[in-house]
């Protein structure tokens, strides 16, 4: 009995757990469209989209990161705020050699970098 009982609960966990797409009568792609079409699943993101999206999420960060609302990080604030990579290549960064460095400078370095990364 108490396995019984043990395997009902797992049954139950594991129905509880089951997405949101799982109807035996429709076809897995026929749920995703109507779930996109209704709002509830936002589309992948691809190519332009997916640049622009990482962007965004990107600039917020860097937003975050910048406690004192100047629009600029040194290498300090950018280590604090969970941006070691910046700290890390803060020097190519920071072009202008300011020891502060902002998002359009990020920017930048990141656009120069998978430029010079295409053509290898």
């Amino acid at each position: 009995m108490r396995n019984v009982l043990a395997i009902l609960a797992l049954l139950a966990a594991a129905s509880a757990q089951a997405g949101p797409f799982l109807d035996p009568g429709r076809p897995p792609a026929a749920a995703q469209q109507a779930a996109q079409a209704e709002g509830r699943v936002r589309p992948a993101s691809v190519g332009a989209a997916l640049d622009s999206d990482a962007l965004a999420h990107l600039h917020a960060s860097f937003d975050a990161a910048d406690t004192a609302h100047r629009g600029t990080l040194s290498r300090a604030e950018a280590q604090a705020g969970g941006f070691g990579w910046i700290a890390n290549h803060f020097d190519a960064i920071d072009t202008a050699h300011a020891g502060r460095v902002s998002f359009d400078d990020v920017a930048r370095y990141l656009a120069a970098r998978r430029a010079g990364s295409a053509t290898k």
